[in-house]
Formats: C-alpha cells, sequence, structure tokens
C-alpha cells in the first residue's frame, strides 16, 4: 500500500497559487511541510503551470588563448609560436600588451 504525500487539498492550494515560481513553492513548501523541490515536482506532475527561474546572464566572451597568441604571432611577425597555448591567459596577455 502507497502512502499519500500530498492530500486532494494541498493539491487544490497548489492549484489555486497557480502560475507558480520557486519563490511561491518555498512558501507552500513551509506551509504545507514540504521543500520546494518537492512542490515543483508535484506541481509538474499535476500539470500545474510553474515558471521556471531565469537562465543567468553568460559571461562576455573573453578571447581564447589560442587567439591571443595569434595576435603575439602577428605583432612579432612570426609564423609559429607552438607550445605558448600552455601559458597562463594572464601572462599570454601581458605579453600582448607589452608588444603593442
Amino acid at each position: 500500500m502507497t502512502t499519500i504525500n500530498y492530500t486532494p487539498e494541498m493539491v487544490a492550494t497548489l492549484t489555486a497559487n497557480a502560475p507558480l515560481d520557486y519563490t511561491k513553492a518555498q512558501t507552500l513548501g513551509k506551509e504545507m511541510g514540504r521543500s520546494a523541490k518537492s512542490i515543483i515536482a508535484k506541481a509538474k506532475r499535476e500539470g500545474i503551470e510553474y515558471v521556471s527561474k531565469a537562465a543567468p546572464a553568460r559571461k562576455k566572451s573573453a578571447p581564447t588563448k589560442a587567439d591571443i597568441v595569434s595576435a603575439i604571432c602577428s605583432g612579432l611577425d612570426l609564423d609559429d609560436l607552438a607550445g605558448l597555448e600552455k601559458a597562463t591567459g594572464s601572462a599570454l596577455s601581458k605579453l600582448l600588451s607589452a608588444i603593442k
């Protein structure tokens, strides 16, 4: 026999608070003695609308080590500096700024 984790009244409360977001899930979880994750999972299983948190903004794309080495090569009029990519990014950036 399975135990019932959510009573029909609890499900009705979730439905009444739709659309749910993480903040509402935390609040309802505290009221019902459940975790926010449990509330979200139950809402999704029951087909109750849940609005996810917005994804964090991506970092600005920085030049790769290969890009910096390529810039160093062109700054020194060299064809190849094999192995220089293994240096740290900050060292490569300092070298490039010293060349310019």
